[in-house]
């Protein structure tokens, strides 16, 4: 094999190319449940290296491995005056001066036996005993004096720093080795060259090593992962499920018993289609004469007639058949129900009677909406015309304004538990689940001239706001450039308008920071002809070298725009194709990198429709403050003057069916918002008194049986937690997509009724048992609805079985994503919100950080994005994984500071400012747009009367 193209006098030198060599071989490597699947990269043969570059990879390995500095250099030079002895000698301390014999690791090909050690694999190349006398005269000279040139610049490049001498450590001696006389040799022959330890030192790493051994099958601390996904509704046998409880099932009998005298062929009932719509069709037309036995057996007929059923997924087909025979008798079903619910809530006579009618009048309901939202699909039609029936009914109205008058009156008969479910599905029927959210977005962004977001975009965007700051930068430097504002609203003077705290941008010109630091040497007027020379790094005196930052202030135009003002390098702007990159009147050439960075930046720029409409409701804002009158003009977010529009899509016409529907809801439950939100933040405060037991703790049955109530109490409240969470959350989505300033007006309500609080402490209860609930570690109760109905059917008993092996318990995690998000939403954007996080906020991410899911992750990280540059650098290491998170799962932008680079005085200071300008918008719109509404909650224009009297008393104090 070829070496260095030198032959020497001294003993061989040993020197491995391959880093193989370096593994450790033990028998530890192969017990690794988790191995690296990045294949190694091949080392290069050294006999395709020459000897200028043998010696420089040794000098960088010497002089950056073992600190070699100039004293070495210095030590030589005292010693021997010529350079080129310097550096020889240099070179037989290093060892260099010898015979190279290099391992290379040859693999046997032809017979493909891996399973020799890889010590059998290491072979002697005898190849360097061949090279001739002339390539030894022909290269000494010429590599020390470029070794020596080396040493000079490395010298001076190390000119502040101190350096230790190799030499002067203990047990390592290179002008011993260099011979190799007085080096060890191992069992081979071979000299080894590691430094020498003493025994003590060797006994503690065989300790070590030892053990290590012995460790090599303990886990590992990794993530696990958790493979589920955030949806608004999930598989039809988990959410018909999740309405019933222990205490509903006594109520099965019953309505069974009521379905057999009411109809009088059950089994062709059963079989027959026909038989069966005929039978739904006379009872409810005469639910009137007789409603508790008709409405009981439409209950029974309701939830599949589960006597009659041999196993589970035939259950499931009868249901869906026989809910969609309600179809046609939504309205009347309706009728019924809300005369139940009234009376529920405003009788005082007969209330047990008419707390069992509320339960089956809303069982009905409730799964006609479950089938509704599961089989939009298959059954279009008919899920149209429940969700039109559903709407001229004022079905959600109703039951907003019912939750409502819990908060005043509150009774068990008002059954708010299921009340509370229902609602959470009707929204989620009316609006859409996610799937239509994503269309209807789409739709809406398409209506309006908007990219629709994706979720996973090619390319990094930058905000409005992070632009025109970047633009401010830019135009502080160079007055003169005129960057594109093509997508951004007109500047216009709005110093004395609330509306100036909504959006501040945050330029580096204007940091405090920035205020800091020197003004220019050279007047403006007067430039220099050239610029000042780089600051001299001098450092006098002993101690520690003080770190200095030179950065330019911001501030004060840029002197020397550009060291080429007449390029002869015509190819690099064609190569730019840069749109706006000319020259100025003044013949001032703006240097490349700006008008790179602004033409990507300016082509970048997201707009989004929530900042399109926050602009344009600010000008009317703006308008009204300066006494002006608005101009009659139709509204571009006036989705009710859409309806005859014949340029629309089928889809974008469903989109604005959705929203017309979003805004009548808004509009009828403005007053009623803070009610709803108030009982939904009670009905989830109420899991804080759950308590949890173990499966290892809970081994015997009896004790088990014992638990059940209280396992069953646990079930419902968190239950009512997901469906009140739900509620807030998809709420929020869909009045952010309607319009920004209804998302805003909500997360204050939500806000300003201590939510922030209540998350925190329902996060903080479940945080210490967060990994082991999902993992199923504790005791759960066993009663379903399909367990109960299988009990009354030998066959469906004996198909039926309860699967308690499953590893994952899921139903749990909706709630922590939904309270995660809303916390997000609320917060998001808002310093003085994020202010009233409580301390120990990070440690609850961390916590819920330990499991891997996105959908759990994403609120979390967005959190600690905007938390992040608040906090100090112990905070910052202490969360670090969270902050690596960000730049992990996260989208980012062009311009990204948030860790640091932020105006943080400048933000804390304008927190409160942005509240109350928030606010005042918000009254803005809302009475603008929803006058009878905001009546309600006691607005209303000033009369003539309170305005004199207002006069009056003004002049009465000489104001």
């Amino acid at each position: 094999m070829k070496t260095s193209g030198r032959s020497h006098s001294k003993g061989p030198i040993l020197r491995s190319v391959s880093l193989e060599d370096l593994k450790r071989n033990s028998s530890f490597k192969n017990t690794l449940k988790y191995t690296d699947e990045v294949s190694p990269l091949k080392e290069p043969k050294v006999g395709t290296l020459s000897n200028e570059e043998l010696l420089k990879d040794l000098d960088n390995m010497l002089r950056n491995k073992l600190n070699i500095g100039r004293s070495t250099f210095h030590a030589d030079k005292r010693n021997k005056s010529d350079g080129n002895i310097s550096a020889l000698n240099f070179k037989a301390k290093s060892g260099l001066e010898g015979d190279i014999q290099t391992i290379d690791i040859q693999q046997d090909d032809e017979d493909g036996d891996d399973s020799r050690d890889d010590t059998d694999n290491f072979k002697l190349n005898d190849n360097s005993a061949n090279n001739g006398e002339d390539g030894e005269k022909g290269g000494n000279t010429d590599n020390a004096i470029e070794f020596q040139d080396d040493a000079e610049e490395a010298e001076e490049e190390n000119e502040d720093e101190s350096f230790a001498n190799v030499d002067e450590l203990d047990g390592f001696d290179l002008n011993k080795v260099a011979d190799g006389k007085h080096a060890p040799v191992n069992e081979k022959g071979e000299v080894d060259y590691n430094m020498p330890v003493d025994k003590e030192f060797q006994k503690s790493l065989d300790q070590c090593a030892a053990s290590l051994e012995g460790r090599a099958n303990a886990p590992y601390a990794l993530q696990r992962a958790v493979d589920w996904e955030l949806r608004m509704f999930y598989s039809l046998e988990q959410e018909l499920s999740d309405w019933f409880c222990s205490s509903d099932y006594i109520h099965f009998g019953q309505a069974q018993t009521q379905f057999k005298q009411k109809v009088k062929d059950p089994q062709l009932f059963f079989d027959n289609e026909t038989y069966a719509a005929s039978a739904v069709e006379r009872l409810v037309e005469d639910i009137s004469n007789s409603l508790t036995s008709n409405l009981l057996a439409l209950t029974y007929i309701s939830m599949g007639c589960f006597a009659y059923i041999s196993n589970k997924n035939e259950h499931e087909k009868v249901i869906r058949r026989n809910n969609l025979m309600f179809v046609p008798h939504v309205e009347k079903i309706v009728h019924v129900f809300k005369k139940i619910a009234i009376s529920c809530r405003d009788d005082d006579k007969n209330l047990k009677k008419q707390t069992i009618l509320l339960f089956h009048s809303s069982t009905i309901l409730y799964f006609i909406t479950g089938i509704c939202i599961s089989g939009k699909d298959e059954n279009s039609e008919a899920v149209d015309l429940v969700v039109d029936a559903f709407d001229k009914a004022n079905l959600l109205v109703f039951l907003t304004r019912y939750i409502e008058s819990w908060r005043w009156n509150s009774r068990l008969s008002m059954r708010i538990r299921n009340m509370i479910l229902l609602l959470f599905k009707l929204i989620v029927l009316q609006f859409g689940d996610d799937s239509v959210y994503k269309e209807t977005k789409s739709s809406i962004y398409k209506i309006h001239g908007l990219v629709y977001p994706s979720k996973y975009p090619k390319k990094l965007s930058i905000s409005p706001l992070h632009y025109q700051a970047f633009r401010e930068d830019i135009t502080s430097r160079f007055p003169d450039y005129n960057m594109p504002t093509s997508d951004l609203p007109k500047d216009v003077d709005k110093s004395e308008s609330l509306s100036q705290f909504l959006e501040i941008p945050r330029p580096k010109s204007k940091n405090p920071l920035n205020m800091t630091l020197n003004v220019p040497e050279k007047h403006i007027a007067t430039p220099a002809p050239s610029p000042p020379s780089s600051p001299q790094l001098m450092h006098l005196g002993e101690g520690p070298r003080p770190r200095k930052s030179f950065q330019t202030n911001m501030a004060y135009p840029c002197l020397y725009p550009s060291d080429d003002e007449e390029p002869e390098d015509d190819t690099l702007e064609d190569r730019m194709d840069l749109n706006f990159g000319k020259k100025l009147d003044n013949d001032i050439v703006i240097p490349f990198s700006t008008e790179e960075a602004a033409k990507i930046l300016s082509e970048n720029l997201k707009v989004k429709l929530g900042t399109k409409q926050l602009w344009y409701e600010r000008d009317l804002f703006m308008i009204t403050e300066r006494g002006w009158k608005q101009q009659s003009e139709k509204e571009p977010y006036d989705y009710s003057t859409f309806n005859h529009d014949d340029e629309l899509s089928k889809k974008e016409r469903d989109a604005v069916l959705i929203m017309q529907r979003i805004d009548k809801y808004y509009k009828s439950c403005l007053s009623s918002f803070n009610s709803l939100v108030f009982v939904l933040l009670q009905t989830m405060e109420s899991s804080l008194t759950n308590n949890f037991h173990r499966k290892t703790e809970v081994i015997d049955k009896n004790l088990l049986n014992m638990l059940a109530p209280q396992l069953e109490v646990v079930r419902a409240k968190e239950l009512s937690l997901k469906s009140a969470a739900g509620i807030l959350h998809a709420l929020l989505k869909w009045f952010k997509l309607s319009h920004i300033l209804k998302f805003e007006h909500l997360a204050v309500v939500i806000h300003d009724s201590r939510y922030i609080n209540t998350c925190a402490s329902i996060l903080s209860k479940y945080s210490e048992i967060y990994s082991e609930r999902i993992f199923n570690k504790y005791v759960r109760t066993s009663s379903s609805f399909w367990r109960e109905c299988s009990l009354s059917n030998k066959n469906y008993r004996e198909s039926y079985s309860i699967d308690d092996s499953k590893e994952i318990d899921t139903e749990v995690l909706p709630s922590f994503a939904y309270l995660l998000r809303i916390l997000r939403k609320i917060t998001g954007n808002k310093t003085q919100r994020l202010k009233e996080l409580p301390l120990s906020i990070g440690i609850l991410f961390k916590r819920y950080y330990r499991l891997y899911n996105l959908d759990m992750y994403h609120p979390i990280l967005k959190i600690t994005r905007e938390l992040t540059p608040f906090k100090n650098k112990r905070w910052k290491s202490e969360h670090m994984e969270l902050i690596s998170g960000v730049y992990l799962y996260e989208k980012l932008e062009l311009t990204d500071n948030w860790v640091t680079g932020k105006d943080i005085s400048g933000e804390l200071s304008d927190a409160c400012g942005q509240e109350i300008a928030l606010r005042a918008l918000l009254q803005f719109y809302n009475f603008q747009h929803y006058e009878t509404s905001m009546e309600d909650l006691g607005y209303g224009h000033r009369n003539s009367s309170s305005q004199d009297l207002l006069n009056k008393e003004s002049e009465y104090l000489n104001i």
